[in-house]
């Protein structure tokens, strides 16, 4: 037998192996998706409602605030978290998302990523992004533009690994700012969130 052939029978085998083993692997890495349990929205804008409806087709439990974030954190939001052990998503007003922050401590989550979305005496949407890492996602989502702004926030969070998601400590590390058409229903100023455990 010849060096080359020996060689090229040798890269073979090894090709082979990982072949046989990438339906298990693809299996553990969407294990290793994190799901959203819950969506936290204003029911009073459009962009809040079409950011709720799109998590809600992947299995999220649409909560509208109601104009109370304290008794949705204290009632059904809080037995939703703990018996489901997901995260929660929302797109709210800034006064809503204190709240949700403050309560979701009780509960050892911690703030995964925060964006801004402002078209104050503006003519366009400016959305302020933050996070460790999966603010790139949103990012590049809101730049493809093939849906509406709220859709696009949405099944951005959806598609962050379980791991970007929490296991990521300390302060916010990226900001990055993208601009957009406003929706029609847009409240002015709404932040969109995701909590992680």
């Amino acid at each position: 037998m010849k060096r080359r052939d020996f060689l090229k029978g040798a890269a073979i085998v090894p090709a082979a192996v990982a072949m046989a083993r990438w339906p298990a692997m693809a299996e553990t890495i969407g294990a290793r998706r994190s799901r959203i349990a819950a969506v936290v929205y204003d029911e009073r804008y459009a962009d809040c409602r079409i950011f709720a409806e799109t998590l809600a087709r992947e299995g999220a439990m649409a909560v509208a605030t109601g104009g109370d974030a304290a008794r949705l954190w204290y009632g059904a939001l809080r037995e939703q978290s703990a018996l489901r052990d997901g995260n929660v998503a929302g797109m709210t007003t800034d006064a809503d998302l204190v709240v949700s922050r403050g309560c979701s401590r009780e509960l050892n989550m911690r703030m995964a990523y925060e964006g801004s979305h402002d078209c104050r005496m503006l003519d366009h949407l400016k959305h302020c992004l933050r996070g460790s890492g999966i603010e790139r996602e949103v990012y590049a989502a809101l730049l493809r533009a093939d849906a509406p702004w709220a859709e696009s926030i949405a099944k951005a969070l959806m598609r962050v690994p379980a791991s970007d998601r929490a296991g990521r400590q300390g302060p916010f590390m990226v900001q990055a700012t993208a601009t957009t058409s406003p929706g029609a229903g847009n409240a002015g100023y709404l932040t969109s969130w995701l909590l992680s455990i």
